[in-house]
């Protein structure tokens, strides 16, 4: 390894300390925020339920963990799935899932929380990091996930309005 990557991994690692800590209060750790946003996503621009399949496309991870995260979310009673048809089963949030993700956006992103958070970051030592355009930044790290191999497609816009 050497500087970069360690650099990489220590600010991952970071940001996903801070992503447990912001959805603990929701009972959700981020990958299950991630999905439950796709969920709702998905079902807001496109008719009908998603299937694990769409899922497993959209966050760019592997079957078996979408599978265990769907388990979970089913458990909590915050995700429904159908039976299955076709090899494939169609999900969707209950009622319980769809007011626990609409409060935690509301909290998390549409409150801002979460861009004060990272631009607080930023500024860490007195020096303001404004090297980049949000559309710049947003550019490098999409250059770098196609690079590492990245296949999701969830993507959250820099500003509630966008």
């Amino acid at each position: 390894m050497d500087a970069i990557f360690f650099g990489l991994k220590r600010a991952h690692q970071g940001s996903l300390r801070v992503g447990h800590q912001l959805t603990k209060e929701f009972g959700l750790t981020p990958a299950r925020f991630d999905l439950m946003v796709a969920v709702k996503r998905f079902r807001e621009e496109v008719p009908g339920h998603i299937t694990q399949r769409e899922l497993r496309r959209i966050l760019g991870v592997s079957a078996p963990t979408v599978s265990r995260m769907v388990r979970s979310l089913e458990v909590l009673r915050l995700i429904w799935r159908g039976p299955r048809s076709e090899n494939t089963r169609r999900l969707g949030l209950t009622a319980r899932g769809r007011a626990l993700i609409r409060r935690a956006l509301k909290r998390l992103f549409h409150s801002g929380l979460a861009r004060r958070i990272a631009d607080r970051a930023l500024r860490r030592g007195g020096r303001a990091y404004d090297f980049m355009r949000r559309e710049e930044l947003d550019e490098v790290l999409g250059t770098m996930r196609r690079f590492f191999g990245d296949t999701a497609t969830l993507a959250y816009p820099w500003h509630p309005d966008d």
